[in-house]
């Protein structure tokens, strides 16, 4: 199976360092978690088992599922790139599959190869128009190292030149007509091949891997023409789904919830430099829906800087537009004085002036809201403000009204009510006509939805800690819970007969539970991380996950055969859950109504029946009791 051939290839550790210093504490690795704003080393990484867990925010998974949360790429797209990572070449579905996976794959490398050209030719060049470039837009050593900077030298045929010697007999080098595929090469007038990037400094345009994809080319000549030249879309790039930037940007989006959205590499990298590492730029294109819906997977917010011009002002009118369906806030920020980022950051007190209008920026909805009261007051006569209300709503319809969120749609009805001091259900109603799939909520309804849910009830402590200790053990090692196991009773089962999910007390514990029994039932019991992965509910998962390896650390620590753990466990949920059941019958005689003297007998041979209420249970070697939390939170 293509997943297990990749996941055994892959060392963890290895592709988590290359995001998270991670530092080795007995068998397991410690970092910072990068999926929260982690103030101590809260992940924990289990080469061993090649599973990561955060003990704080509860993100857990493989090298897969890393990649996948890390870089909010897919399943497959993950799948392919430890697959390349590791040399490893997936199964084909089909046989056009397998030739569009091979043709991706050597137009990837053939850009590798490109990146890696261009790169030693700026390290080792002595041209210096290219360096006094570089220096006059304050671009640093440490950048260029960084974004991987190179040069496209003086020549028609340098490149062309390094593929041929390094081609012959060498099946990682690409051919010549997939160098230009990518747009690497080019046929001349004498039908030869040439390079297509020539006397240009060259940015390189990265996936979220850091893999590179295509190419950014500046001029270093000022009289030759076009100041910008960039590579073709091919299979492996599109510019309206591509963002310069993110593969370094995606972290600090993902930490601070913001991006930064400019318009061209050397602001990007400006940005960067001063300490702004949450910026990206687009490649030329406007905005995209594309690229709404891959930041809105990082971020809740989006600063989109412009020019003050009318150009510039229609891009943030545009971009608007794109971002307005997505569950992100938008906001424009224009920089003081109609400079550019690189401008304003090199001034005196530039990183303070552009901090403080990026914390100043507009909100985008409440610019629209601007303008449309603008409107209306320069508006000469009903006639006019009722076509431009109409107008209005009928804009905000095709921009995606129906799809947002109820609070963010109920700021844009009751802010125009506002403005025309009618009610937002006459809003709603004057909207209607303008849209084709609106149906309006019932109030109470769509206050319903933006009501926080309540959060989960957990079991009284000693219950949870009993289920819980059963899930450890069988996490850390499923081959036991098929295993016999010998209860105080005298009776000999395993535990998942022995224990129906019916029969736990705890929410998140039973539906993890019911996971894992459903899977031993049907004679599949896979190691613990594919039982965690197999744990529908997104809290139950966490928990899980955090069983698993707190499971690891006993079974390693007590020296005890997990089957005697097992047994010690299952004795003691055993006793639990007869104390419970003890105590409910127990409840059941002393509440119920008496009406003559042989109900009374009843109920108190019931209460004799039921025993005594324990109020301690014995201690699992190595296994420490979760302490009590609020609102049934574990520990």
């Amino acid at each position: 199976m293509d997943r297990d051939r990749v996941l055994e290839a892959t060392d963890l550790v290895a592709l988590i360092s290359e995001h998270v210093r991670l530092q080795p504490k007995g068998s397991e690795f410690v970092g910072l978690c990068p999926f929260h704003d982690d103030k101590k080393p809260s992940m924990h990484v289990v080469p061993t088992k090649g599973f990561y867990h955060c003990f704080a925010c509860g993100e857990h998974g493989n090298a897969i599922d890393f990649l996948i949360n890390f870089h909010k790429m897919d399943f497959r797209a993950a799948l392919e790139a430890l697959a390349n990572r590791a040399g490893i070449e997936l199964t084909a579905r089909r046989p056009q599959d397998r030739e569009v996976a091979d043709r991706r794959t050597q137009l990837l490398r053939a850009n590798e190869r490109a990146f890696e050209f261009y790169r030693r030719t700026l390290r080792e060049s002595e041209v210096d128009q290219a360096k006094a470039l570089l220096a006059d837009r304050g671009i640093s050593q440490e950048s260029i190292d960084r974004f991987g900077i190179g040069l496209a030298p003086d020549s028609w045929d340098s490149l062309k030149k390094r593929i041929e010697e390094h081609g012959d007999n060498n099946d990682r080098v690409p051919s010549m007509d997939i160098f230009e595929a990518a747009g690497l090469l080019r046929m001349s007038k004498r039908n030869d091949r040439i390079d297509y990037f020539r006397n240009r400094l060259i940015f390189p345009i990265r996936d979220e891997l850091g893999r590179p994809i295509a190419f950014g080319a500046r001029r270093i000549d000022p009289d030759e023409e076009p100041k910008y030249l960039n590579s073709p879309e091919t299979e492996v790039f599109s510019k309206s789904s591509t963002l310069y930037g993110l593969d370094i940007a995606g972290r600090a989006i993902a930490r601070t919830k913001t991006a930064i959205i400019c318009e061209g590499y050397t602001d990007v990298i400006a940005l960067h430099a001063a300490g702004f590492e949450n910026a990206v730029a687009t490649l030329g294109t406007a905005l995209t829906r594309e690229h709404a819906q891959r930041l809105s997977k990082f971020c809740d917010r989006i600063v989109l800087l412009f020019d003050g011009d009318a150009a510039g002002q229609r891009a943030a009118d545009r971009s608007i537009e794109v971002f307005f369906s997505f569950p992100v806030d938008v906001r424009i920020c224009t920089l003081p004085d109609k400079l550019d980022p690189d401008e304003l950051l090199r001034q005196e007190h530039g990183h303070e002036r552009f901090e403080e209008a990026v914390n100043q920026a507009t909100d985008a909805l409440e610019s629209m809201v601007g303008v449309f009261r603008a409107q209306l007051d320069a508006a000469d006569g009903v006639t006019a403000r009722t076509r431009i209300v109409e107008t209005t709503l009928a804009r905000l319809s095709s921009l995606g009204m129906d799809d947002l969120s109820t609070i963010r749609r109920r700021f844009v009805v009751d802010s125009i009510a506002e403005i025309l001091r009618v009610s937002p259900a006459e809003i709603e109603r004057m909207a209607a006509p303008t849209r084709s799939r609106f149906q309006p909520a019932e109030p109470d309804a769509m206050v319903q939805d933006d009501v926080p849910r309540e959060p989960v009830v957990r079991a009284p402590m000693a219950q949870r800690a009993a289920e819980e200790q059963l899930l450890q053990l069988i996490l850390a090692d499923p081959t036991v819970a098929l295993e016999l196991v010998r209860f105080d009773d005298e009776t000999t089962m395993n535990v998942v007969d022995k224990f129906p999910p019916s029969r736990l007390e705890d929410p998140l514990c039973r539906m993890a539970w019911e996971s894992i029994r459903e899977r031993a039932t049907s004679g599949e019991l896979p190691d613990g991380p594919d039982l965690v992965a197999g744990v529908a509910n997104d809290e139950a998962g966490r928990l899980a996950s955090k069983l698993y390896l707190d499971g690891l650390r006993q079974v390693e620590s007590s020296g005890e055969p997990t089957i005697k753990l097992l047994e010690l466990a299952s004795n003691q949920l055993e006793s639990l859950i007869g104390v419970m059941e003890r105590r409910a019958a127990r409840t059941e005689a002393t509440t119920r109504p008496i009406s003559d003297p042989d109900a009374a007998l009843e109920a108190l041979n019931a209460i004799r029946a039921a025993g005594f209420d324990p109020t301690t249970v014995p201690k699992i070697p190595g296994h420490d009791p979760p302490q009590q939390t609020d609102h049934g939170q574990y520990a």
